[in-house]
């Protein structure tokens, strides 16, 4: 295989893996680059990518491709002779571009057979197209007849195009030819390598054939040209390919004493019609210009040089190289990931928040800040969450949210809308929660205060939430930071859980493989605190804590009177050994409240968080002793206390203690 042959493989880009091609009926052919299986191949020619070359750098030798099924041309509905439309896009590669005129053209063909060496004969050796005139060999031909439309080259500047046909002896032998002034195109744009376009259209009726022939437009889909025909004369359609139910359409080409390769990357044909427009898009590429190989021949050798340079750098920048590619796949995989949700401009939210105005501003915590917006089209208010580079929620965070939450379909769950990413910059969309956050209204003087009715709902729609998560998704969600300031309430007072960016899937059968302490002081169980595993049973732990600070309206980890740290569940659990667990409930809450109510969320607030994981109820269980679907037992005091220093799993490999973890937050400053 010669270097032009080499250079071919290298740089043809495939656009498809398969050709489109429909066959409305045995009337209508399109090929938007082809398919062997399509074609009947002969000679040299061969399939390269989806094109057809007819010929390649080889001397004296001839390539034929056909449709494999026959056309019928024996009716016409209208009762007039047979007529036709076909368009195909074809180019020419040669090595005698200074001067083409010793370099052979290529023939669309219309024949009773796809063998066509009877009709190439010795016109090869002189250089001709192929086929030759129809002269005093047509007895050899027996009963078989074609018709070809040749497109060959006469000088150094003219190629003109021939029609013959070839029919038996029992007919009249004919050779109808145009003048020369009408027929002739530059031959310098056939030989530049650029695709040509032929449109071919012939009146049986009036016995008409048009000949058009354009350089192709492979922005545009046309389905006429745009220039006159080149080649317009009365044509006597051979009369049995008129009246013959079995007649073959195709291409032919030969290559005389030079080398010169032809490609057929497009063809549409029409019986009785206009044949339909190629689309451009979906047409296959072939070799460049032969003249700028050696160009490309030097950009190669170029590039082998660079590669020790290249590998150099690639060895003194590796890490930096392997983190970016670690980085960047890890983006594609979210992009996959999070494929349902919105992907928001960052001009649509500079917009929306009027250039994240100081009065958007809605709360800060340790990812960044969050503002409130409205969007124009279509109109909704939206709350966005922009985490800034420094964020110790990161990257891995971020993904982690817009992979799990984009998934996620719950009326107790904040619903993630969409996502931006600009520069260094990630901002996370939400449906707005025009009331807020639950810590607002239990921890701060100036909102109102929530009365037991409102309370118990929203602890209903969390234990729903999470129910959700646990069991009822296709995965498990481990939230691994519920906590007060992660619960947003909408326009209904409805409690929604938010915040995914520290959340764990794992399948229903698995257990999740989390190794590092996350979560917020207080809220985390002891079980995780030491092995650093996150599991059900952790978040049940910190739903627990949850349940007693909204009942009681106290922090799970305050100072007393004297200054030292109080735990919430030892201050729930003396006032039930001292007192009545009554007392611990919210001072606020006297007037209006259950008392059967509040006594049962704050046992099941103990309950939840026991030290033993496998004393505390799954969420489907809570969420029925809340519904009153089931009666929580009657559990005495000491119940919290038996065994309680004997974690489950402390037998195990202790990892580093909660202070190094870097995914814990603090009470104040909240997610």
């Amino acid at each position: 295989m010669d270097m032009g042959n080499h250079l071919l493989l290298l740089l043809i880009v495939v656009v498809n893996l398969h050709a489109f091609m429909h066959t409305a009926n045995c009337d209508e052919l399109i090929f938007n680059g082809f398919s062997e299986a399509n074609l009947k191949l002969s000679g040299q020619a061969s399939m390269v990518g989806r094109a057809i070359r007819l010929t390649g750098g080889i001397t004296l030798t001839e390539g034929d491709a056909f449709y494999s099924r026959p056309l019928d041309f024996s009716s016409n509905s209208s009762g007039g002779g047979t007529s036709f439309s076909t368009t195909f896009v074809f180019a020419i590669n040669s090595d005698t571009i200074e001067n083409p005129s010793g370099a052979p053209g290529m023939a669309f063909v219309l024949s009773s057979t796809m063998e066509l060496q009877h009709l190439h004969n010795n016109s090869v050796v002189q250089g001709q197209l192929g086929f030759s005139d129809v002269g005093g060999n047509s007895s050899n031909s027996g009963d078989q007849f074609s018709f070809t439309i040749e497109l060959t080259y006469i000088n150094d500047h003219l190629v003109e195009i021939d029609v013959k046909s070839l029919v038996s002896v029992n007919h009249t032998t004919s050779s109808n030819r145009a003048s020369r002034a009408s027929n002739m195109f530059e031959s310098t744009k056939l030989s530049s390598a650029k695709p040509m376009q032929v449109w071919i259209h012939y009146n049986g009726t009036e016995q008409m054939l048009n000949v058009t022939l354009e350089e192709f437009d492979d922005h545009v889909e046309r389905s006429k040209p745009l220039s006159l025909p080149q080649l317009s004369s009365t044509v006597n359609f051979p009369p049995l390919l008129s009246n013959s139910e079995h007649v073959y359409a195709g291409f032919s080409a030969a290559n005389g004493k030079t080398y010169c390769s032809r490609y057929v990357i497009g063809w549409s044909f029409m019986k009785n019609g206009q044949a339909p427009p190629l689309n451009p898009l979906n047409l296959p590429q072939v070799l460049p210009n032969p003249q700028h190989q050696k160009k490309h021949i030097l950009l190669i050798v170029s590039l082998v040089t660079l590669v020790p340079i290249v590998f150099v750098l690639v060895l003194i920048f590796s890490y930096d190289i392997r983190s970016w590619l670690k980085t960047n796949l890890a983006h594609e995989k979210w992009e996959i990931d999070c494929g349902m949700l919105q992907s928001f401009t960052y001009k649509d939210l500079f917009i929306a928040t009027s250039g994240f105005n100081k009065k958007a501003f809605l709360g800060k915590g340790g990812f960044g800040k969050v503002y409130k917006g409205v969007l124009a089209v279509p109109e909704q208010t939206i709350a966005i969450k922009r985490v800034s580079p420094e964020s110790k929620q990161g990257m891995k965070e971020f993904m982690a949210e817009i992979a799990i939450l984009g998934h996620l379909r719950h009326r107790n769950l904040v619903q993630l809308i969409g996502y931006c990413r600009h520069r260094q910059e990630l901002l996370l969309v939400y449906d707005y929660m025009p009331n807020g956050s639950l810590d607002m209204y239990l921890h701060k003087k100036d909102k109102p205060t929530l009365d037991w009715a409102q309370r118990l709902h929203i602890i209903k729609g969390v234990a729903a939430g999470l129910v959700y998560l646990h069991d009822d998704w296709e995965q498990v969600v481990i939230h691994r930071d519920i906590k007060v300031s992660n619960v947003l309430l909408d326009d209904g007072m409805n409690g929604r859980l938010g915040d995914f960016g520290l959340a764990r899937l794992h399948g229903h059968e698995a257990d999740a493989h989390t190794t590092r302490v996350a979560g917020t002081w207080g809220y985390i169980a002891p079980e995780l605190a030491r092995l650093g595993k996150a599991t059900k049973a952790t978040d049940v732990y910190a739903f627990g804590i949850f349940l007693m600070e909204v009942a009681c309206g106290r922090g799970p980890l305050e100072a007393n009177a004297h200054g030292e740290p109080l735990v919430l569940a030892d201050w729930v659990f003396n006032r039930w050994q001292t007192g009545s667990l009554i007392d611990a409930m919210d001072t606020r809450l006297e007037q209006g409240h259950v008392t059967e109510e509040v006594e049962l969320v704050l046992k099941l607030g103990l309950l939840c968080s026991h030290s033993l994981p496998k004393e505390r109820p799954c969420m489907r269980l809570v969420m029925q002793y809340l519904e009153s679907d089931a009666t929580l037992p009657d559990f005495p005091p000491c119940f919290f206390t038996a065994n309680s220093n004997k974690d489950e799993g402390s037998e195990d490999q202790v990892v580093a203690p909660p202070s190094a973890a870097t995914s814990i937050t603090g009470l104040s400053g909240g997610r």
